[in-house]
């Protein structure tokens, strides 16, 4: 029942229930193995800059402020109420979740996967209720985390200058009670009942980031921003943009794309330290962890840099990057 490789095999099968049909429509199963580039440990990763991710990220990141701002300034200043809000922004996350999945699709066609001699683990038929419901949740949740929050209907739209340091002591914020309480699930035994399920999938997939006990999906998806806001309040318009670029790093953190993937939010404040985290620091975490395991970061390698729990990357070291090239 755990998710394998080539678990999936149900996608050809007629008479498929809802959510089976729901996934084979949207078409967000991962390309097979054979279907990728094919990779070898050694061969030359490129790097996926920063200011490249942006060019795919904030044109999304960015327009609902826009869009706001326009309405504000030249058609009404009275904005949507609380609920209105949460719908717009729950469609406009499932929209931006689908469009980051498909990219995402592409670029492993492109890249490859990481240790791309093993296939990365797919959904069994009986856990595909499970992993559509929970998807469907935290592209839901989270808009509504926001609007919960920040979102007041009489305050004009704004976006500061110092948004970018805004949202880097955010997500350093937040992930530094991500990391506390991702680490206690692995060095307790009672909590690693919570967490243990995560970890059947050592090769995860896009759709694996959900595929968890629901107390663990309630903390990521509500408890460790909530906490984060509480500590470092920041207004609507740049809790939305972090949001969304959130959602992507969770989505990629979990692809196997074989690039050196960092992120917008810490990458550009932390490579100068060589404190920055991609996406492979997080595939290793599944790949060489059981419970006790290394990597128990999302957003940054600072707290696993300074707790010592920080893991040497097998394929992403200094030596075997390729910063030439650009991705498209």
């Amino acid at each position: 029942m755990y998710p394998k490789p080539h678990s999936d095999d149900w996608v050809n099968q007629k008479g498929l229930p809802l959510a089976h049909r729901m996934i084979k429509l949207f078409h967000v199963l991962p390309p097979a193995a054979d279907e990728v580039k094919q990779t070898k440990l050694t061969d030359r990763m490129i790097v996926f800059k920063e200011w490249n991710q942006a060019l795919f990220l904030y044109p999304f990141a960015l327009l609902p402020f826009a869009v706001r701002y326009f309405y504000y300034h030249y058609v009404s200043t009275e904005m949507p109420s609380y609920m209105t809000m949460w719908i717009i922004m729950t469609v406009y996350t499932l929209n931006f979740g689908l469009y980051w999945v498909h990219f995402l699709k592409h670029l492993s066609r492109k890249y490859g996967y990481f240790n791309g001699a093993h296939g990365r683990d797919t959904i069994p038929f009986s856990e595909a209720h499970k992993v559509l419901f929970e998807v469907l949740s935290g592209l839901t949740i989270r808009p509504g985390l926001v609007v919960m929050c920040a979102y007041d209907p009489k305050t004009p739209p704004s976006l500061s200058l110092w948004f970018p340091l805004q949202l880097f002591v955010f997500t350093l914020v937040e992930d530094f009670f991500y990391y506390w309480a991702h680490r206690i699930c692995h060095e307790s035994e009672f909590s690693w009942k919570l967490h243990r399920q995560h970890h059947t999938t050592k090769y995860p997939t896009m759709l694996l980031l959900g595929y968890a006990g629901e107390l663990q999906e309630v903390f990521d998806i509500f408890g460790a921003p909530f906490l984060t806001y509480l500590t470092f309040p920041i207004s609507f318009d740049v809790f939305i943009i972090w949001m969304l670029i959130h959602v992507s790093i969770q989505i990629h953190g979990h692809s196997g794309v074989r690039l050196h993937h960092g992120t917008v939010l810490t990458g550009p404040f932390l490579v100068p330290l060589g404190l920055e985290l991609v996406s492979e620091d997080h595939d290793l975490h599944h790949r060489h962890g059981w419970r006790e395991s290394y990597n128990y970061g999302k957003q940054s390698g600072v707290w696993d840099t300074l707790f010592g729990t920080k893991g040497d990357r097998i394929e992403g070291y200094s030596e075997n990057l390729d910063w030439n090239q650009f991705v498209y």
